[in-house]
């Protein structure tokens, strides 16, 4: 209501009327008239439409609602809160832009996905209340299906994080299952039904797509396989994650359609493969399987970048071998 003031001003202006003009219209004093203009006072509802049909325009008019013009400036929040902003901006940023558009679910979406990560990464047990607070009020009320479904995803996280197993996965077991080929949307209609450099772009977009869900059902099904001590099996998952990289690691395509980043998942998928033969008592095939991870990690590098920052790329092979078990078995290179 604070702009609505101003409008007034404005549409009486265009108009060519004074206050006085405008309070014997609408059988007001002018104190009145000018009280709204001055923002220490507003019209009765009732009288609204009134007003807005006087100077020819819309309620949305009236109150200066431009759609369009909003769902920009969130957008414009939710970019500025991304792309390696630091937590605490990004936070802030993002409680202002709920602030100011209450009804912007994707703000809160991204909010708790900061949330998730960082108590992920950094603990922040402080964020745990906030954190399920904004996904149980998106999953209550929301009705982008995307974002429930975010927010379900990341509760699900939370909760199991603070070691509420059974929770999280009933919060699981009330999403639907959904079947990529039975999703319409705008990568796969265009692979499907346009032509030539149209069907190009949707079919390279669905390609990356694919691809990364291939990647995630391997490596997920061989985590699980080692979980319940299936070590045979796992291998066989986690070999089809270094497989399934190579077929698409060396087809030149433009910057926007890079898949995966081949070196460091391979490098760590064999780390994994290491671990299984290791608990199969294979040493040997443990050995090659690390010498594989060493070489594919190494290879993905410049030799400038292998050796000044030779900490952060070992990173990708020290990290698994160590969840993996491998320090029983002999030192991390």
């Amino acid at each position: 209501m604070i702009n609505l003031g101003n409008k007034i001003r404005a549409l009486r202006k265009k108009k060519g009327i004074t206050q006085e003009q405008l309070a014997s219209t609408l059988n007001m004093s002018s104190q009145a008239v000018s009280k709204w203009e001055m923002g220490a006072g507003y019209p009765d509802v009732a009288l609204l439409p009134v007003i807005a049909a006087y100077f020819g325009v819309s309620l949305d008019v009236l109150f200066d609602y431009d759609a369009t013009n909003i769902e920009e400036k969130i957008m414009d929040i939710l970019y500025s809160s991304r792309g390696g902003v630091p937590f605490d901006v990004a936070e802030k940023r993002l409680l202002e832009g709920i602030a100011a558009y209450p009804s912007a679910d994707i703000l809160k979406k991204e909010l708790l996905m900061r949330y998730e990560m960082q108590m992920r990464y950094n603990g922040c047990p402080e964020l745990k209340e906030p954190a399920l607070a904004i996904a149980k009020k998106l999953i209550a009320e929301s009705n982008d299906y995307f974002i429930v479904s975010s927010a379900k995803n990341d509760m699900a996280s939370i909760l199991i994080m603070n070691g509420n197993y059974e929770e999280a996965k009933a919060i699981i077991e009330s999403m639907p299952y959904v079947y990529n080929i039975d999703i319409y949307d705008r990568m796969r209609c265009s692979a499907y039904m346009l032509t030539g450099e149209d069907r190009l772009k949707g079919a390279r977009e669905f390609k990356v797509w694919a691809h990364q869900d291939i990647f995630s059902c391997c490596e997920d099904e061989g985590l699980g396989f080692w979980e319940v001590g299936d070590y045979e099996n796992a291998i066989l998952s986690f070999e089809e994650v270094v497989n399934g990289i190579e077929v698409f690691a060396h087809r030149k395509v433009p910057e926007e359609y890079t898949l995966l980043k081949h070196y460091v998942h391979q490098a760590v998928a064999c780390v994994k493969i290491a671990a299984c033969h290791y608990k199969l008592g294979r040493l040997k095939e443990c050995d090659n399987a690390l010498d594989k991870a060493y070489n594919f990690l190494k290879n993905g590098y410049s030799e400038e970048m292998w050796n000044n920052k030779n900490d952060f790329c070992m990173k990708f092979y020290r990290e698994p071998y160590h969840e993996f078990g491998l320090d029983e078995y002999k030192p991390c290179i």
